[in-house]
């Protein structure tokens, strides 16, 4: 049984069309699921229409690629729906509920900031790096974002409110990649830590606090002509990791459900913390097209820089 059959299928709203654009599935139970959502794609369109916006959504996507719960689980959603959303041009890890409780339990974690996630961008240009910004990963751990407190890395942190709100970021750059036509003739690889959830927050603070627009961000990277040269490829920010503890197992009933699964469906993405709370970790690569500019822009910058005499 299909989802969009069975639970949808309505030909006058047009679910039995399946959407143009593949949706990874990266893990699935039946209470909830974290798809790759591709860059382009919006996460959620209001209205029925067949055309536009709502076809090319996650929204349409989700029945063609989720399993309906088994028969016998509380309360099924009529169809799945995202917990939260991403930009239309960012790509990555996606949190999709599909039964009721398992939709509340994540709402709740993400307004207690109990989900954590993990995004990796270009940026045009080299942030700075203030001494009296850096901590380290045992402070960044203590801010409520996910970082191994063990780890000898350095941060960064963006306190900068958006909208009359407190809006955090913690971030360290990863790799500077050389490049004729960005900033300082630079392009940097970093990773992304919001603690809070503003709209557009991390693009807004790499724009406005750093200076380095995210590689292909049409809204804010200032329309200047070292960022007009990166606007073909979309924009480069990718959801990667995502950490949060799973809206079933965690419950009475759920416990059991969990013990009872045969020991191989225990393995993969989630695993029990010390205090036995049953968390779900998932990480994804980044788009190829990441790689693709930095060893662009590198060999181009190597091959035609003119070196000072």
């Amino acid at each position: 049984v299909c989802y969009q059959v069975r639970m949808f299928g309505s030909s006058e709203t047009g679910w039995r069309i399946r959407p143009p654009f593949e949706l990874p599935v990266i893990y699935e139970d039946d209470h909830f699921a974290l798809v790759n959502k591709p860059a382009g794609v919006v996460t959620y369109k209001q209205g029925n229409s067949v055309s536009g916006d709502a076809l090319l959504s996650v929204r349409a996507a989700l029945p063609f690629v989720l399993s309906p719960p088994k028969i016998g689980t509380y309360s099924i959603m009529r169809r799945p729906a995202s917990v939260h959303r991403l930009d239309k041009p960012t790509s990555g890890l996606l949190v999709n509920a599909k039964t009721k409780p398992a939709m509340m339990n994540l709402c709740q974690q993400f307004h207690d900031r109990v989900i954590r996630k993990t995004y990796l961008a270009i940026v045009n240009g080299i942030p700075e790096e203030r001494f009296e910004e850096s901590i380290s990963s045992k402070d960044a751990a203590k801010l409520g974002v996910d970082v191994d407190p063990q780890s000898d890395a350095l941060w960064q942190v963006i306190d900068f409110s958006l909208d009359g709100k407190q809006s955090v970021t913690v971030w360290r750059a990863l790799q500077y990649t050389r490049s004729l036509h960005a900033k300082d003739e630079t392009l940097t690889f970093v990773e992304l830590k919001p603690k809070t959830g503003r709209h557009h927050q991390l693009r807004r603070h790499l724009a406005w606090v750093c200076n380095t627009p995210i590689v292909g961000d049409k809204k804010y990277d200032g329309g200047e002509p070292a960022s007009l040269k990166f606007r073909n490829n979309g924009m480069f920010l990718c959801a990667s990791r995502v950490v949060l503890e799973h809206p079933h197992f965690n419950t009475p009933g759920g416990r059991q459900e969990w013990k009872s699964l045969p020991e191989e469906k225990k393995r993969g993405i989630v695993w029990e913390r010390e205090d036995g709370t049953l968390m779900v970790t998932a990480n994804i690569d980044v788009p190829d097209k990441f790689s693709s500019l930095m060893e662009r822009e590198a060999d181009r910058y190597e091959k035609l820089h003119e070196l000072p005499a």
